[in-house]
Parts: C-alpha cells; structure tokens; sequence
C-alpha cells in the first residue's frame, strides 16, 4: 500500500533520474552543457622529423674472374702438354696420353684431351678456326689409331709417345678413316717448317718433364 511518504520519496526519486537523464546524451547527441564541461583535447606538437639516413655508396660491380692460369700437367688422359714453337709463329703441340687414355673410348678421350689442349695452350682460338679445326682432327685420328703398334714392327704406338698435333696441317678430307691412314694422321700433308724450333715450352711455366721426339704416324 502507497502511503503519502513512499509517494513523496518516489516524486523524489524519479525527478533526480530525469534530472540525470536530461544531463547525459539524448538522441541530438551530448547536450551544450556537456560540450562546455569537456576539457579541450591536448595540441599534440609534432615532433621533429628525423630525416632518413643516407643511402650507403653503392659497391661496384664484382670484376669478372680472371682467366684460368694454363695448365698442362697430368689429368685423367694427358701425363703432359708441350709445345714447340717456331720463329714464324708455327707450332706443334706434343700430347703425351695416358695409358688409360690409350684404352678409352675414342670420343669421351678425344673431348677430355681437347679440354686439357685448350686449358694449356690458351691462346689457341687466336690460330684461327681452319688451324684449330685440322688440330682436333688430328687428335681424333691419334686417339683413333691409339692402339696400333708402331709401323715396320718397331717398338711402342704407331703415334709414339705422343699426339703431335701441328699447325700447318691442312685439313684433312675427307675427316675420314680412309684419309686418316693414307696421310698419317695428316703427317703428309702441308710443308713442315726448316730448322729446329725456336722453343720448346709448357704455357704455364713449368719446366716439360719428358723429351718432345717429333712427329710420328
């Protein structure tokens, strides 16, 4: 039951939550009483910019490597590489093979010994593609007839102890087995230089281990 006091402090009562509800936010937003009690927001002052660090020098681009110094020491199927030369510039590069290159399959020793050449003498594209091509061909044919004894029952390999491969050499043709044999691994053909050569070197410096004996068939 209400009584005249319950009613008098419910009067009370709800105009304090009017009171309150009118201070807060209506449905307008905050009221401009509310908008004056709100502290001014803080002036943030900027700081100071750091400028960026500068950029680092760039590094030059790597050189290309040198080239590969010559070599003409002993590998799988070359004990040594020498070269004669002549004073008009002609010259004859002496492959003495291994033994295991003598029994190798002729390609895979061909291609493996024409590295080694190439790694030695490094001035060989400079000879020109007529040279180097009768040079590989000449090579082939030894390592083609690597196994032949020498000629007329004498001792050791139709080729000697070494490939002679020689820069006056035409071009063997037809690059055949047939042409092989009737020249000699190209032994007939071109006119070989008068005189002993006018060195008698390894391109890479050091002292050759075996004495060049020439050419053979």
């Amino acid at each position: 039951m209400l009584t005249p006091v319950t009613l008098a402090v419910a009067g009370v009562l709800v105009s304090g939550l009017l009171a309150g509800c009118h201070s807060g936010t209506g449905a307008d937003g905050p009221t401009r009483a509310d908008a004056a009690a709100r502290p001014a927001p803080a002036v943030t002052t900027p700081a100071p910019s750091t400028p960026a660090p500068a950029a680092a020098p760039t590094r030059p681009a790597a050189a290309a490597p040198a080239a590969a110094a010559p070599y003409c020491g002993a590998s799988r199927y070359v004990e040594e590489i020498v070269v004669e030369q002549w004073a008009d510039g002609r010259l004859r590069i002496s492959v003495r093979p291994t033994s295991a290159a003598r029994h190798a399959e002729r390609h895979e020793a061909t291609d493996a010994i024409w590295t080694a050449i190439g790694g030695c003498v490094t001035t060989l594209p400079a000879l020109g593609r007529d040279v180097t091509d009768s040079l590989h061909a000449q090579l082939a044919c030894h390592q083609d007839l690597a196994l032949i004894p020498a000629l007329g029952g004498g001792r050791g390999y139709a080729t000697g102890d070494t490939y002679d491969l020689e820069s006056w050499r035409p071009m063997m043709r037809p690059n055949s087995m047939s042409t092989w044999i009737s020249t000699r691994c190209g032994n007939t053909l071109g006119t070989d230089p008068t005189g002993p050569p006018a060195r008698v070197f390894r391109p890479d410096g050091v002292a050759p281990r075996h004495t060049v004996a020439g050419e053979h068939a």
